[in-house]
């Protein structure tokens, strides 16, 4: 089974989430009043219609086309536009300087950071949340290696810009959150 058809089984088992992450809510007072956002492997969407409701205009991109079935209909009956992609991120190509807002959300491919840095415009927020390798000592979740942090990754990776807030914890779960703001150009 392709990796493709894995992600659409799972989002035709069960509806996707449709409530926002709490850290998109809890720093959406960072969000600029317009501009582009990109929501990497945005599942059934709920981020996408999220910050398109808070006046950005958002593309949202995952490889699975039940996911974006969900976050379209979503988006209808909140009355949001977003632009849905359906892309495989390990081969996607991202223009440089075109968002004001990145999120990511329970998705790792660190050969996507460079792009990610470049596709950010400067002065603009990236979101980060998702599994780490501690994720392995808890019975549930994601059990790929490939697919979990490691230690500090995120601030290896992005640590030289202004870092808003960030956290690792194994409460629970691995996780490592991560709020930074592009450095603005100097002229």
């Amino acid at each position: 089974m392709s990796n493709s058809s894995c992600w659409n089984e799972r989002y035709r088992g069960a509806p996707a989430i449709i409530e926002p992450s709490k850290l998109l809510v809890k720093f959406s007072g960072l969000f600029p009043a317009h501009g582009r956002a990109l929501d990497i492997a945005c599942g059934g969407g709920r981020n996408s219609v999220y910050l398109a409701g808070r006046g950005l205009r958002v593309v949202g991109i995952d490889r699975s086309w039940e996911a974006l079935q969900q976050g379209r209909e979503l988006a209808r009956r909140q009355g949001r536009n977003v632009a849905w992609v359906q892309g495989d991120l390990e081969a996607v190509t991202l223009p440089i300087d075109a968002f004001d807002v990145i999120t990511c959300f329970y998705y790792r491919h660190p050969t996507l950071y460079p792009s990610l840095r470049a596709a950010l415009r400067s002065g603009g927020l990236l979101f980060f949340e998702t599994f780490t390798r501690d994720q392995l000592n808890f019975s549930s979740g994601p059990r790929n290696p490939a697919h979990l942090l490691e230690p500090r990754e995120l601030l290896q990776a992005f640590g030289d810009w202004d870092v808003l807030f960030y956290r690792e914890t194994w409460v629970e779960r691995g996780m490592a959150v991560l709020v930074a703001r592009k450095p603005k150009l100097r002229v």
